[in-house]
């Protein structure tokens, strides 16, 4: 699931996915910090695929391939709506026209649902849908949790180093 979210069919679906986490990815790791950051990113990808790969499981016929760092990106444009709500968000097909994050990342959102629901092809809408819960939720509640994983961590570490001393 991992090696998923580092591969793309297409050099459009990469160029497009490394522009959007050129954009967002920049401010959300000076916010997080860059060990923060690189494992909620990495954790969005894993997530994503693997809510793609569950959601496949149980609708067979829904199928398509996890492949990108679309939901990974949709976490990393999640947390910036949160953190940020009126930073501007253009789409590449309007140029020169902007809207605030907190109006267009919805709307992403209810597109990907929609074609869910209508099962549109193409498009890896669970893995999309998952991608940005994951980047809401972790604004949410991530902090808490990073946080008591680096204190656990440092309590370890300090456990360890106390041990070598005797």
């Amino acid at each position: 699931m991992l090696t998923s979210t580092f591969s793309h069919k297409e050099l459009v679906h990469f160029a497009f996915n490394n522009i959007a986490l050129a954009s967002f990815g920049t401010v959300i790791a000076s916010a997080m910090g860059p060990e923060q950051f690189t494992a909620f990113y990495l954790t969005a990808g894993v997530f994503s695929s693997f809510a793609s790969q569950a959601f496949a499981r149980v609708f067979p016929t829904l199928l398509i391939p996890s492949l990108g760092a679309s939901g990974a990106v949709y976490g990393v444009v999640g947390a910036t709506m949160l953190l940020y709500p009126n930073a501007p968000l253009a789409i590449i097909l309007i140029p020169f026209v902007s809207f605030p994050i907190s109006v267009l990342f919805p709307a992403m959102m209810a597109f990907d649902l929609i074609g869910l629901v209508r099962r549109w092809k193409g498009i890896n809408h669970v893995a999309h849908l998952a991608g940005g819960l994951f980047g809401l939720a972790y604004v949410m509640w991530g902090k808490a949790v990073w946080t008591q994983l680096v204190q656990f961590q440092s309590a370890r570490r300090a456990k360890k180093n106390a041990g070598r001393l005797n």
